[in-house]
């Protein structure tokens, strides 16, 4: 089984999406946008290759079933390091 590791700029954009939706739409359903997204990046700690390739070079794409985001990733072995969460409407890469 694969690791999962956030970097800080990940766990930000999270913390950020958090916030929007609390504020935009309350608690229940910023949390439920939030566990979504963590146990879509959790999924790959056993199926690491059901991203796909990424638009920057060496990352891939897990895209969050339902939800307008797709979580950016670098995996390299049996480790999944977390790079960003980005809304789908977003302009990546910047």
């Amino acid at each position: 089984m694969a690791t999962v590791q956030w970097t800080a700029r990940a766990e930000q954009d999270l913390e950020e999406i958090l916030a929007y939706y609390l504020e935009e739409a309350g608690m229940r359903v910023a949390y439920g946008i939030y566990d979504r997204i963590k146990a879509s990046v959790q999924s790959l700690r056993q199926f690491p290759e059901r991203t796909r390739i990424g638009r920057v070079a060496g990352t891939r794409e897990c895209v969050v079933a339902r939800l307008p985001f797709m979580v950016v990733v670098q995996v390299e072995g049996r480790n999944v390091r977390v790079l960003n969460v980005i809304h789908t409407a977003r302009k990546f890469p910047v």
